[in-house]
């Protein structure tokens, strides 16, 4: 997300702008007057937005609201669906995406309580972390800070690893003996020069250009999967009962949640609203119109894969032009989102600067000074670029990786976050209500450490099976050793 303020004054007009994908928000305000940076280097502060804090103009209708949403959370996760059915079958494959949208629902209702909550209170609640200082304070807001930087953190390495997935299969007919970590380093060099851009300004036409490229991706998908029909060998089952696959499975629903996930931008999506009141029929209209697509991309690719399947599915496309089309889109899909995630990941790297070591913090408006702040963006976005590069290598699983950062953020953002907060704010709440809301935190928390142990150990076992990190994993190999019944 990116936000452009025309003054600090009481009253004044600014525009909000909203961010793509698995996307997320400026997690703390910007400061709020007194600053002698210049627009675009303000950075991330830490400001609750407590009382008298004024609210940006009203420009979303709840339609245009809707439409961001999908392109926000409508992400690569979709590809990793027909993966997701092989581990459990139809019945509990399509049930978890139906139940799972309803629930993605309700969290976005309780997410609108609060924040009617808070600005019934005088307290400002432009960010996410704005809703865990209005029910917990400071140590609310800095632990919903912390998990929503570090679940940015896991999806940005996602990112880099879909991208040069993508690469890799796009060159496979030139280049199908390059190795995955060998296209990852040419994702580092293509990436590195537009993290330097630090005023994303049209973010707004960028979470349109992510949602176009996906929905694209997901479409010739579909249509190349029916067209080729089902593979020889892909068995499909009503009910997966195996017990040699338990762990695959309970991976399932954190990969489903995780095609939901996106909850953090929401605080930001209201304020923008015309009518705020509005704002469950935008996630109703998006949601179910995620679910939809979620159930088409499940079905058809595992009807056509079954056991087959793999994560992103664009890699078991049948060698072709189309295929390669696909992952150029599923490419600039993920570029577009890892652009946005490292520019918030940067901000709030510079601000950790400029608190930890007030004194070294480059001030002012001279070319000195611009240059030095340039110099900081240039290291902190290299250092998140590289560590992305090497942990994706490390850890080279596209549905474990989705996993992670399902289990470490993406289960508090949309589950236990909410209910923890109108809990805490609600003194209306029903009793039966609070009941369900503790009962929700209670079993989402315990989910999430049995995904995360889960998770850990499915990357140890694939370590084992697969190979070691930054092993080769070229094309060749994937087919060599039955890694993919596809492209690459």
């Amino acid at each position: 997300m990116s936000k452009k303020r025309h003054s600090h004054e009481e009253g004044s007009n600014s525009e909000r702008m909203v961010s793509y994908d698995q996307g997320q928000p400026l997690l703390a305000s910007e400061r709020e007057g007194g600053s002698d940076l210049s627009e675009e280097d303000k950075l991330l502060g830490n400001g609750h937005g407590g009382e008298g804090g004024h609210h940006k103009s009203k420009i979303s209708s709840w339609t245009n609201t809707g439409v961001i949403m999908c392109a926000n959370l409508m992400g690569a996760g979709v590809l990793a669906l027909p993966a997701v059915m092989k581990d459990v079958g139809w019945i509990p494959g399509l049930g978890l995406i139906v139940l799972l949208a309803f629930g993605a629902i309700y969290s976005g209702s309780l997410i609108t309580r609060i924040w009617v909550l808070a600005e019934h209170r005088k307290h400002r609640a432009d960010k996410y972390g704005d809703l865990g200082h209005f029910a917990y304070g400071e140590k609310g807001q800095k632990v919903v800070n912390s998990v929503t930087y570090f679940y940015i953190s896991v999806v940005t390495v996602v990112f880099h690893l879909a991208a040069a997935e993508s690469l890799q299969t796009v060159f496979y007919d030139v280049a199908g003996n390059l190795c995955l970590w060998q296209y990852s380093l040419v994702t580092v060099f293509l990436v590195l020069p537009l993290a330097q851009i630090r005023s994303l300004q049209n973010v707004s036409f960028l979470a349109i250009l992510g949602s176009v490229t996906i929905l694209g991706t997901v479409l010739i998908a579909v249509c190349r999967m029916l067209e080729q029909g089902p593979l020889e060998g892909a068995h499909t089952e009503l009910i997966n009962t195996s017990r040699k696959d338990i762990r695959p499975k309970v991976d399932t629903l954190v990969l489903i949640v995780f095609s939901y996930c996106g909850q953090a931008i929401f605080t930001e999506l209201i304020s923008s609203m015309d009518k705020p009141a509005d704002f469950p029929k935008a996630v109703w209209s998006s949601t179910l119109t995620m679910m939809g697509s979620y159930i088409l991309i499940a079905s058809v690719g595992y009807a056509c894969l079954g056991g087959l399947a793999i994560a992103p599915v664009t890699d078991a496309l049948p060698e072709d032009f189309w295929a390669q089309i696909a992952n150029i889109l599923l490419f600039g899909h993920v570029l577009v989102a890892y652009i946005i995630e490292l520019n918030i990941l940067t901000k709030g790297m510079c601000y950790m600067w400029q608190v930890l070591r007030p004194g070294s913090w480059p001030t002012g408006k001279s070319k000195e000074s611009r240059v030095q702040r340039k110099v900081i963006w240039g290291v902190s976005s290299t250092f998140l670029v590289i560590m992305s590069f090497l942990l994706s290598n490390t850890v080279s699983f596209f549905s474990e990786l989705l996993a992670f950062a399902g289990a470490t953020g993406g289960i508090a953002t949309t589950y236990i976050f909410p209910c923890l907060f109108i809990v805490k704010v609600d003194q209306a709440i029903s009793k039966t209500e609070k009941f369900v809301c503790k009962t929700i935190i209670v079993t989402a928390c315990i989910f999430a450490v049995v995904c995360l142990c889960n998770t850990v150990l499915d990357i140890i076992q694939k370590w084992q099976d697969v190979g070691p990190p930054f092993m080769c994993m070229s094309c060749n190999y994937k087919k060599e050793n039955n890694l993919t019944p596809g492209v690459c």
